[in-house]
């Protein structure tokens, strides 16, 4: 089993159902929806078609990534070239334009810009630097064009050195993550994350709906570098969100900050996705560049446990071998790789899981087992034993499709649904029987199982047992 996840962002190359379906077939294990572009009800019909592609063996995941409070110009018609030297004038609080000029959504980003400032449009490929700014009067900003290129409409701002004075959870997150919530997302991706408080409106919401929908922090900010232990510790996973980051910090800096904040991630033993660019060039080409295959093969190699294909799948030319290839350097990669050597053990909540987890895995070392089983009601434990990176493959067992959906995006898990018995023991036995019967466990083999007590799934995790699959099929073994 492949243990790296592969995300792939939904767009109009890839919302074609008969797309989707290859694509879930070729390996894509998140289906990420970017709630930055379009209307949030515009995503139902997403989530119905790649809910249905489920099936007895394999569930879905959706991951919903909010809008945060990236600056957005605004619509204009077609594109436009700008040419270095050029002067443009950008117009702030202004979703649409028809005028010469660039509309900007944010109204106050002429009162945060002074003479100097540094502007960079579409990922940093287009910079300009201001020359006045019309301050509260009159909203605009105007600039000298340094660097050119072309521009379409909503292509997003960066503002290097600049705090910009917005919320990372603002009423357009709320209204996204509440159409998210209601339409099943399994995680949710809070976009610009400064500080561990940036986290708590998308926690206080979800708690609100009486869900445990589990929330990653993108990292795209200096500061989230220099607050990056209490986001974490806030968090579930998190992402390297090198677009916006590789604008916001000298370049050169970023392949050092993807490691810190992978390091980060893995002494808590929580997921690490690692984002943009990664096979931009498939967009337009069927093949990626050699430097490509060599930059996702090192986020992995270095601890990421999922990578993630933006423009690649939502807009390019070649989603489903944009898939096809990421699958491909993901297997060559994990047969020649070893272990990083962190052992998760940072500050963390589920102390007392955490500790039932380590014991599983190095139960499964010294005795040999080929399975860990992992009783779970909302996804904790198998992600805690999922972070300690076992040798073996990891099965969730749960009742709830919505647990089981979430494992989706924790590396070397899979998931199995099975009805919960009065006695813990019963439900991990049924599990084992199941896994049998599948395929997946043969004769001979010994299995760990970690579960609550006396309820495999709702009792909290307490108990750790030794089984071995017998050959007329029965089960043996003792706590």
């Amino acid at each position: 089993m492949r243990r790296t996840r592969v995300v792939a962002t939904i767009g109009p190359s890839s919302w074609d159902q008969e797309i989707l379906a290859t694509m879930f077939s070729s390996g894509v294990n998140v289906f990420r929806l970017n709630y930055s572009h379009g209307e949030p009800e515009e995503k139902d019909i997403l989530y119905d078609r790649i809910r249905s592609l489920e099936n007895a063996n394999r569930t879905t995941c959706i991951l919903a990534d909010l809008p945060g409070p990236k600056l957005r110009l605004g619509k204009f018609e077609g594109s436009r070239v700008l040419r270095s030297g050029d002067n443009i004038r950008l117009l702030c609080g202004l979703k649409t334009h028809e005028g010469e000029e660039f509309p900007v959504e944010y109204d106050g980003l002429s009162q945060e810009l002074t003479k100097g400032d540094q502007i960079l449009l579409a990922d940093g490929i287009i910079r300009l630097s201001v020359i006045s700014t019309g301050g509260k009067k009159a909203s605009f900003v105007d600039c000298l064009v340094e660097d050119g290129g072309t521009l379409t409409s909503r292509k997003g701002i960066n503002v290097p050195g600049t705090m910009v004075d917005l919320p990372a959870v603002g009423e357009r997150d709320l209204l996204a993550l509440d159409h998210a919530i209601k339409a099943g997302a399994d995680w949710v991706a809070v976009s610009y994350v400064r500080t561990a408080e940036d986290l708590k409106p998308a926690r206080d919401a979800i708690r609100s709906a009486g869900l445990h929908t589990p929330i990653i922090a993108k990292i795209e900010h200096p500061a989230a570098l220099e607050n990056l232990d209490s986001i974490l510790d806030a968090a579930d996973g998190v992402m390297v969100a090198r677009g916006d980051l590789g604008v916001e910090i000298p370049m050169e800096q970023v392949p050092l900050a993807q490691q810190q904040i992978i390091d980060a991630a893995l002494t808590r033993g929580m997921v690490a996705i690692v984002a943009t660019q990664m096979l931009e060039s498939m967009t337009l080409a069927p093949r990626p560049t050699r430097a490509e295959v060599s930059d996702v093969s090192t986020a992995i190699r270095h601890g990421g446990t999922a990578v993630m294909l933006s423009g690649e799948t939502a807009s390019g030319n070649y989603p489903i071998a944009s898939v096809e290839t990421m699958v491909k350097i993901a297997e060559a990669t994990e047969d020649g790789l070893t272990s990083t050597g962190l052992i998760p053990g940072g500050p963390s909540r589920f102390r007392a899981t955490r500790a039932v987890a380590h014991a599983g895995v190095e139960l499964a070392k010294m005795s040999g087992a080929k399975h860990i089983v992992v009783a779970t009601r909302h996804g904790n434990a198998p992600r805690l034993v999922s972070g300690y990176r076992p040798d073996v493959l990891v099965t969730a067992v749960t009742d709830r499709i919505r647990a089981a959906r979430r494992m989706n995006l924790l590396p070397g898990v899979q998931s199995v649904i099975i009805k919960e018995y009065e006695r813990g023991s019963q439900t991990m036995q049924e599990a084992i029987q199941k896994l049998a019967k599948d395929g997946v466990v043969k004769s001979g083999e010994r299995i760990v199982a970690i579960s609550g007590s006396p309820l495999a799934m709702r009792g909290a995790t307490s108990t750790v047992r030794l089984y071995r699959l017998e050959s007329d099929g029965t089960i043996s073994g003792t706590e």
